[in-house]
């Protein structure tokens, strides 16, 4: 009797270790402090729903720019059994941003947070080289935010152009300067050439938002480019930690 209650109990345990691996692995908050909630997603294993879309373009060149996305498995020499979410884009437009946005709740209602980030990514762009525009990898710049509102695409039909609806809410310039987590150059010298390797961010400044009559806000992260080529990128790992 004793031998079969130990199976069984051992059995629950390894159950149980699973069932809250998954959890975590689709963002489930982990913070036992109650002024904080913790937003954590380890895109190695699964897309955990987040959707891409691109902004800062002409209407029409979607072709022109070569814009994709999918989730797909990590390129060599990096662990292929794992993978992140791609996304590249010829940057034709000299300002092309392409990003990633999420839903989140379990916020308390109508309360103001500030929010750090943290963000993994593999980038096969390396220090220091010369670029079109500006450097191929210390010209790409990662950056992460919060917001009440969707993160989508807006006209600007005078100059028939897509900008970013939540950084053309305030001034364009200081959204910029507070949301930026540093650049996709790796620990490579330019003349060791291309190949991947992680790389993490945290962010040094923190957003504001505040959750809605929900409780719910929107995440984004992804890049913004100065160099007019092609940037390709894979996310592995992102981080939100709203602290009221």
């Amino acid at each position: 009797m004793i031998s079969v209650y130990k199976n069984i109990s051992s059995k629950f345990i390894i159950t149980l270790a699973l069932i809250v691996s998954i959890l975590l692995g689709c963002g489930i908050s982990n913070s036992d402090d109650t002024a904080k909630m913790i937003f954590e997603y380890d895109f190695r294993q699964q897309p955990a729903e987040w959707e891409a879309f691109f902004t800062n373009y002409n209407v029409g060149w979607e072709e022109k720019m070569e814009l994709s996305s999918e989730y797909r498995n990590l390129p060599e020499p990096l662990d292929s059994q794992d993978s992140g979410h791609y996304i590249s884009a010829v940057n034709n437009s000299d300002d092309v941003k392409m990003l990633f946005r999420k839903q989140v709740d379990g916020l308390e209602a109508n309360t103001t947070y500030k929010v750090a980030f943290e963000v993994s990514f593999a980038t096969s762009a390396p220090s220091g080289c010369v670029g079109i525009g500006g450097a191929p990898g210390e010209a790409v710049k990662i950056i992460a935010d919060a917001s009440t509102t969707q993160p989508q695409p807006i006209l600007n039909e005078e100059k028939d152009y897509y900008l970013l609806n939540i950084e053309q809410q305030n001034d364009p310039q200081q959204w910029y300067q507070n949301v930026i987590m540093g650049h996709i150059a790796n620990s490579r010298e330019c003349e060791e050439g291309e190949q991947y390797e992680i790389k993490t961010l945290q962010s040094d400044q923190h957003t504001t938002v505040t959750s809605d009559e929900n409780g719910r806000a929107w995440l984004l992260f992804g890049s913004r480019s100065g160099f007019e080529g092609e940037t390709e990128l894979y996310y592995t790992y992102f981080k939100a930690t709203f602290n009221k």
